[in-house]
């Protein structure tokens, strides 16, 4: 993001805000995850190169959450998130992107991509 911040402050209830395009604020908050990117937990490396597992499913049992919940949240069946666990599956950058959106970690968390 090379352009100026277009911004105004807004002041409600004694608390002030920046207002801002929301074009630009998701931008920003795209790039703020950008230097910690590539954080893992301990369980989830070891989960995927000791045991091989696939990360979308080391990502979505470290958050303690079923097939059926990330089904939920993707507004797809829990066939299809079987599908994407399965260690032949090879997503699209945009499927991964919207697998990571809903466990609330960055896609680079799913790539190990830099």
């Amino acid at each position: 993001m090379n352009a100026p911040i277009d911004y105004r402050i807004s002041e409600q209830d004694g608390r002030r805000f920046a207002v801002m395009p929301l074009e630009q604020f998701t931008e920003l908050v795209d790039r703020a995850g950008e230097a910690d990117a590539l954080t893992l937990p301990h369980e989830v490396v070891s989960r995927h190169l000791v045991d091989d597992v696939p990360l979308v499913r080391c990502w979505r049992e470290y958050l303690s959450m079923t097939q059926a919940d990330l089904a939920e949240r993707l507004a797809v069946s829990q066939a299809q998130v079987a599908q994407w666990e399965r260690p032949a599956a090879r997503l699209r950058h945009a499927t991964l992107k919207r697998i990571a959106s809903a466990m609330g970690i960055h896609v680079r968390q799913l790539t190990l991509e830099d």
